[in-house]
């Protein structure tokens, strides 16, 4: 009798409850639906930020900066948000372009790593899983941060064994409770038939059935960009085309006290005093590292040399001989036509024949196909795919596609060096530097006796982390009082202000297609209307590039029209001399678009024509215009075309 009251007045008092939730549901979504949603006004401005002439003259003039960071990657430029943003005085400086190596050319995946995940539990590993639980926290700060440039993407499994059905499954539904509180949205089932559906390309005579996860696709280059011009304007002093060509040490002690950096572009050196560096070199770190060994700052004279051998001789000088930290291997990609791949949903071939993962992702309008992993005894200048790693995806890709895989659907090809690491001071003098023990799976942090900061290793998804703990490590060694990271809420150049409604507002303002709305906002988020005024002031700055320098397009022979297809334009390019420090053909086509990525022979056939934009918009003399055009020219043919 007791249990049965007890029953009742809980039954009744859950009804009660549930019907004072709906009362109270029904009244907030009518009040909900009576509120007017002001969007935030389209603003053609951004934040005042200096010339590089003004951050040279600014670097010249500063007796000493709190940090110098040497690398303009994604880590490097992470330090320079993280430490500017705590309050620090921030010098970064970077021999060639932002993202001018591994960080343009990644998978352009913000995950966890499904294939990690399988690790930790197979071997037992916990670093392992610590791994994908820190991975796939970071996702989140990143689509949080930058949600013009990172959005979430479905990937399917094709299963083609019932038994793989519930191991992966199982291993989805892992993946999203470790994610917490951070996951982007379940995983799920499809059966073969709504998966042959989706995926019509997969041949479904042998499908049973599609496992769909979800994680997050970015845009690399462009990311890493914005991490530039985000530091610069919380004050930080950042530079590209400023390669470090000496250490400078304390006569007493030896430790770190700076460096000297020469201004690829003038020639001219620089004297950076600095209480604390830091190395984010990435695949380079072992060239920063040699020169923190050697006494006089120096670095070694064999450090460049020209590879005669082996997968390193592919068209490259080496940058690094025998590195004792970086462990080097190559990942190769290729991109491929539209419908090699489903529009909306990418494909993870989840245990190739040699054991690897494939993956095959649409972006930016086309299906990214990789990757490889070829160990190395070297560190490259500038990694190429060959011919033997293009035909290896695509054979892979044959398996299951029911159309010809065939060459020349291949628009481009690279190579980018992952960088493994391991603690340099465990090898001794002798040790076999290819050895693959004592490698850390995760990103490596520590200072040397000469107070050097190392930053090295880890993925794109956790760069915000590594940056978190690397300018923790310089507070402590410069012993600077520094406010707390912010880097998990901040948004990033572009972000602020962001609407999920920004594409609409854009194509309403301005009249624009959907697909130029959606290439604006998607690349420069709430910066568009910058480059929408430009088209306003002047029609030709709504051309594409390849048209630059053309006073009248209808006079020339043989125009290749098919360069309409990619809407990357004049205006795109004078917004980013002006606003994100573009000082090469190849910064353009390669980084701040992703132009010579995603097509290399269109972009190829838009050189000359971004050469005589930037010569004009930069006061390039024709020795320089030539110059331009054949290196930029050299660099794209090694994509594969």
């Amino acid at each position: 009798m007791f249990a049965r009251t007890v029953s009742r007045r809980v039954l009744a008092g859950a009804t009660l409850a549930a019907g004072g939730y709906a009362a109270f549901a029904l009244q907030r979504d009518r009040s909900a639906h009576n509120e007017v949603h002001v969007s935030i006004p389209l603003k053609a401005e951004a934040p005042a930020i200096p010339s590089r002439s003004e951050l040279l003259d600014k670097m010249a003039k500063t007796d000493q900066f709190d940090v110098l960071v040497i690398g303009g990657g994604a880590t490097g430029t992470g330090c320079a948000v993280d430490g500017a943003t705590r309050g620090l005085n921030v010098a970064l400086v970077e021999m060639n372009d932002f993202a001018s190596g591994t960080s343009s050319k990644s998978t352009k995946m913000a995950h966890g790593g499904v294939r990690y995940l399988e690790k930790a539990f197979w071997e037992l590993s916990k670093a392992q899983l610590d791994l994908v639980i820190e991975a796939l926290n970071e996702r989140g700060h990143m689509l949080n941060t930058a949600p013009h440039l990172c959005k979430v993407l479905p990937i399917m499994i094709p299963v083609y064994n019932y038994w793989q059905v519930p191991y992966f499954y199982v291993g989805c539904k892992m993946y999203d409770l470790f994610a917490g509180s951070q996951n982007l949205k379940s995983s799920y089932m499809m059966t073969a038939r709504r998966a042959s559906e989706v995926a019509p390309m997969l041949d479904a005579s042998i499908l049973k059935a599609g496992l769909v996860y979800h994680d997050g696709s970015f845009n690399d280059s462009r990311m890493n960009a914005a991490l530039a011009v985000t530091a610069i304007e919380r004050g930080a002093t950042v530079l590209n085309y400023m390669e470090v060509t000496r250490l400078l040490k304390n006569e007493k002690t030896g430790r770190v006290e700076g460096a000297m950096a020469r201004d690829r572009e003038t020639g001219k050196e620089f004297r950076i005093n600095a209480k604390v560096v830091v190395n984010s070199t990435g695949p380079f770190s072992d060239r920063i590292l040699q020169m923190d060994n050697a006494k006089d700052g120096l670095p070694r004279n064999d450090l460049v040399q020209f590879a005669n051998e082996g997968h390193d001789s592919i068209g490259s000088r080496v940058a690094v001989s025998n590195p004792r930290m970086v462990v080097p291997s190559a990942g190769v990609h290729i991109v491929l036509p539209a419908f090699y791949c489903p529009k909306q949903i990418g494909l993870l071939d989840a245990k190739t024949s040699d054991g690897r993962v494939m993956f095959f992702l649409p972006w930016q309008g086309k299906v990214l196909a990789g990757t490889t992993d070829i160990p190395m005894k070297q560190v490259p200048e500038n990694p190429t795919a060959t011919e033997a790693d293009i035909q290896d995806i695509l054979k892979e890709l044959q398996h299951y596609i029911k159309f010809p895989v065939k060459r020349e659907d291949v628009l481009s090809a690279w190579a980018g060096i992952r960088p493994l690491v391991r603690d340099p001071r465990t090898l001794k003098e002798g040790d076999d530097v290819s050895s693959t023990q004592g490698l850390v799976r995760n990103h490596f942090l520590f200072t040397s006796d000469n107070g050097l900061v190392t930053i090295a290793g880890g993925k794109w998804t956790t760069y915000r982390e590594m940056a978190e703990e690397t300018i923790d490590e310089v507070v402590k060694q410069g012993h600077f009082q520094a406010k707390p990271c912010i880097t998990k809420k901040i948004k990033l150049a572009g972000a602020e202000g962001w609407d999920p409604n920004f594409v609409a507002m854009l194509a309403q303002e301005y009249h624009l297609s959907s697909k130029m709305a959606e290439h604006l906002a998607n690349n420069y988020g709430t910066r568009s209307p910058i480059i929408c005024e430009m088209f306003r002031r002047d029609e030709k700055n709504q051309l594409p590039v390849t048209f630059g320098g053309r006073e009248n397009v209808t006079v020339y022979k043989n125009v290749n029209f098919d360069s309409f297809r990619y809407p990357f334009t004049i205006a795109e390019l004078k917004y980013s001399v002006k606003y994100e420090y573009t000082r090469t053909a190849l910064d353009f086509l390669m980084r701040r678009t992703r132009f010579g990525f995603l097509d290399a022979k269109q972009a190829l056939e838009a050189v000359k024509g971004t050469v005589s934009i930037m010569g004009d918009e930069l006061g390039w003399d024709e020795n320089k215009r030539l110059s331009e055009i054949q290196q930029a020219s050299d660099f794209i043919k090694t994509f594969g075309v």
